[in-house]
């Protein structure tokens, strides 16, 4: 082995388990209020179509595990060891319609993964065009949304959101914001369906 070489092999191997050494830290979405589903679809659906909520379309650069935030105007930062538990879209679906259900208590949301029940349905289609946090101590929720008839796929109402709130520095802080934007943004589309 040649021995110039060895302060450098050394320095790398202490750099890597440096980098060995730093904990992930696993982020999640969670919805504002945990919706109380009483009723039975049988009962809900008689007084109007229930509603289920599609996945949520998020933009390329917004669709990793990784934790993205912004950094200056066409710049982005991606945590190395910042992570979502689950794809962000995913996760975005889950919490907006368990807090669609919070805010239509009297409406049936069908949750992802819920069957379908027989008769007609209300369609929500959401797609971001921005969701992260910036460096400024913002976040910020860019969004096209429509609800549609699942039949006819005609639309029965539509809107474009552009939501924000401030936020800590710390990555969990920041999730917990774009948590509660997720729920301002049900509460938007809520007060179109009743």
């Amino acid at each position: 082995m040649n021995l110039k070489m060895l302060p450098l092999l050394l320095g790398a191997a202490c750099g890597l388990s440096a980098c060995a050494s730093v904990p992930t830290q696993y982020l999640t979405l969670t919805p504002e209020t945990p919706a109380a589903r009483e009723g039975s679809f049988g009962t809900l659906q008689r007084k109007s179509p229930p509603l289920l909520v599609a996945h949520v379309q998020m933009p390329a650069d917004l669709d990793r595990l990784y934790f993205t935030r912004e950094q200056s105007r066409n710049r982005l930062q991606i945590a190395d060891h910042v992570r979502w538990i689950a794809p962000l879209g995913e996760m975005a679906q889950r919490v907006l319609a368990q807090d669609m259900a919070t805010v239509l208590p009297h409406k049936t949301v069908l949750m992802p993964g819920d069957p379908i029940p027989p008769g007609p349905y209300l369609l929500l289609r959401v797609v971001v065009q921005r969701f992260m946090p910036t460096d400024s101590g913002r976040v910020e929720l860019n969004a096209d949304w429509f609800v549609l008839n699942a039949s006819t796929q005609h639309i029965l109402a539509q809107g474009r959101s552009s939501l924000q709130t401030a936020s800590g520095q710390h990555p969990r802080d920041q999730a917990a914001a774009m948590s509660q934007l997720l729920a301002d943004l049900a509460q938007t589309v809520a007060a179109h369906l009743r």
